[in-house]
């Protein structure tokens, strides 16, 4: 890295404005620059240590920065200690220095200082694999919803649309649970977090309203997100109510129809789970689905994470065929491994491997562990394309030698292919 540069964390109050320049010069007409300092001065948790910069030390400008945004994700009922490596923006003058490495070692170290279990990264595909970031929870499936699928019912008025205000957390709190338990990995957003999205969401262009809506002659009651702008022509529906009726949904997408009116949009886009009530029955009148895209997310400490998820697995195994398990279960990375030790259904230990063999082996790369554990794909959906993750008997073939090895039985019941979904908390 050239010498004129200094890397550093943000100091004070003031860095938010030098921030919000540095990422208007860069992304206008995109808002990112109001987007950062937004986060910089309201998002809960939220601290100057988290912001990575690289001054320019001739002229005082930052070159480069990005924020470590701290997330609370659930898993299962454990809550996990999320990093986001977001707001990524390097000077066009400035590329190409290795500015990106330079402060990607400093997130990395604050990584294992502060025990975050996963980092996670929206970003550009290709770029973020070499830090060690692998595609492994849905998002942005766009469910897009044509005009003309949508019902006029200009003169309905069983339901009355509103927009949230905060007196409405306690109710936001409820389906917030309710969407949690309906996926295996979801966000976690506590009062805190969604005073935040009332408050600050709605002002700027990255961020979105909650809507409110009300049977007028029942006691239904619903939300959903649209998005200010977003990315695309469509109109952004990116959360509703996980257990909205059939009738509800229909007079929401009405409403919806009203606001591409207004905004000038032509058609709904659903940035929703393919698997969640909206998102099927938007799918099965016609809504068309394109290829999702996935979060890129890195495990700073493997062992340190399945020790941490260690009551999911040991739930899981108590409802197979295995339940009382004892023994080892090996994960062999032809490079390093680890054992998972086993004694009565127990997880007892996570340990580096001991060496020897292993009566129980999953060798598996280690860039598809996340997907493996994270419960984006099976091990047999991994394998369709990669054949080098297997049970370590799988090519020797049947017989006596392949009779005592559990690995198969293992592995499906403690890392099955789950439902997960992340709603954004900014």
């Amino acid at each position: 890295m050239d010498s004129k540069y200094r890397i550093r964390r943000a100091e004070s109050s003031h860095d938010a404005g030098k921030l919000h320049d540095h990422y208007d010069k860069i992304f206008l007409p995109e808002e990112v620059g109001a987007f950062a300092e937004t986060i910089f001065s309201h998002l809960p948790g939220m601290k100057n240590e988290y912001w990575f910069i690289a001054d320019d030390e001739e002229t005082g400008e930052i070159a480069s920065a990005f924020a470590l945004i701290p997330w609370t994700w659930e898993m299962a009922g454990t809550r996990l200690k999320v990093a986001e490596m977001g707001i990524v923006g390097t000077g066009e003058g400035h590329r190409n220095k290795g500015l990106m490495r330079h402060l990607y070692r400093e997130f990395d170290a604050t990584l294992e200082e502060e025990g975050f279990d996963l980092a996670v990264v929206q970003g550009i595909p290709g770029f973020y694999r070499r830090f060690g970031y692998y595609y492994s929870i849905p998002l942005e499936p766009h469910i897009d919803i044509s005009l003309h699928q949508v019902p006029d019912l200009a003169d309905d008025d069983s339901y009355e649309f509103r927009l949230a205000e905060t007196k409405d957390i306690p109710f936001l709190l409820e389906e917030d649970e309710r969407y949690r338990k309906s996926n295996f990995l979801s966000v976690f957003r506590d009062e805190a977090k969604w005073n935040y999205l009332l408050t600050f969401s709605p002002k700027i262009g990255f961020g979105s309203q909650f809507w409110i809506m009300e049977g007028r002659k029942t006691q239904e009651r619903y939300y959903f997100r649209i998005s200010r702008q977003g990315f695309g022509a469509g109109l952004i529906v990116s959360e509703i109510s996980e257990g909205i009726s059939d009738d509800a949904l229909t007079d929401l997408f009405v409403f919806c129809k009203k606001k591409c009116a207004e905004r000038n949009k032509p058609y709904i886009r659903l940035n929703l789970a393919k698997e969640s009530t909206a998102g099927k029955t938007a799918i099965s009148f016609g809504a068309s689905v394109g290829k999702p895209y996935a979060w890129q997310i890195k495990i700073p400490e493997r062992a340190r994470f399945l020790s941490r998820i260690a009551p999911i697995l040991e739930a899981r195994l108590k409802e197979s065929s295995l339940k009382g398990f004892t023994g080892t279960l090996r994960l062999d990375f032809y490079c390093e491994q680890i054992d998972l030790n086993w004694s009565e259904g127990k997880l007892e230990s996570v340990t580096p491997g001991r060496g020897g063999e292993c009566e129980n082996t999953l060798f598996i790369p280690e860039d598809l562990f996340i997907p493996l554990v994270l419960g984006h794909r099976s091990w047999r959906e991994l394998q369709y394309t990669r054949p080098d993750i297997f049970p370590a008997m799988m090519y020797v073939g049947p017989g006596v030698d392949s009779a005592p090895d559990k690995t198969v039985r293992l592995i499906d019941a403690l890392f099955p292919a789950e439902r997960s979904w992340v709603y954004e908390q900014y």
